[in-house]
């Protein structure tokens, strides 16, 4: 079976999904989108409107990628992103879910940045976030040479997609408007340093390498 994985190339969420599915030799295309474009094929396949979504030749539509990552872990068992000690797969998923917060956090600021007027309040909360979130991750990352356990997995992959999401902001020259509403906010590599000796490490692993994001040119209005 070959499965389809509507995408985005800027999108952490679809880069998951994409490393996930190469580090289990799973066999599948990518179809690359902007969902927030009048002509994408994204509400055909789910409800919520949003990416990635993974279409099976032998079943519904599968989205949003925490789901995604559940559902992989179910139906390719081998090889598993999660380590076997019950207790080291929920810090696993604890790491995960700290990332996507951060991940979060940074959508909805690159979103705020496109309004007219923009909430300092709510900037700054965010900003908080996101803050807080790699303080905590930078910390867990210490030495270590995996996020969580002997070998990589769900932690590793969340880690390095939410980083890739960091580039992609600095890129889009989102820092110098965060720096108005919180001067603290600089480079993540200037910050963390476990954290970039983490990326280091990890950032030629082919599956690594072959999702790293690219940002697409926005052509509509969004907000």
């Amino acid at each position: 079976m070959t499965l389809t994985l509507i995408s985005a190339t800027p999108s952490p969420f679809a880069r998951k999904v994409r490393i996930a599915m190469i580090e289990k030799g799973v066999d599948f295309v990518v179809q690359n989108e902007v969902p927030w474009h009048a002509d994408t094929l994204t509400p055909r396949y789910n409800p919520l409107e949003q990416l990635p979504i993974l279409i099976p030749d032998d079943g519904d539509p599968v989205f949003e990628s925490t789901y995604l990552m559940d559902w992989l872990e179910y139906r390719y068992p081998q090889v598993s992103m999660l380590p076997a000690d019950p207790d080291l797969a929920m810090t696993a998923r604890l790491v995960h879910v700290i990332a996507e917060g951060v991940v979060d956090a940074l959508v909805l600021l690159f979103w705020e940045m496109q309004r007219d007027v923009i909430s300092a309040e709510w900037t700054r909360r965010q900003l908080r976030k996101v803050r807080g979130g790699l303080a905590d991750l930078d910390r867990r990352a210490g030495t270590l040479e995996y996020m969580v356990g002997d070998r990589f997995g769900l932690a590793d992959i969340a880690v390095i997609a939410m980083l890739g999401a960091l580039d992609t902001m600095a890129e889009a020259q989102m820092i110098p408007a965060w720096q108005q509403f919180d001067p603290a906010i600089a480079p993540w590599t200037t910050l963390y340093p476990n954290l970039v000796r983490f990326e280091a490490h990890h950032r030629d692993r082919p599956s690594v390498h072959a999702t790293g994001p690219r940002m697409f040119d926005l052509v509509e209005k969004i907000v």
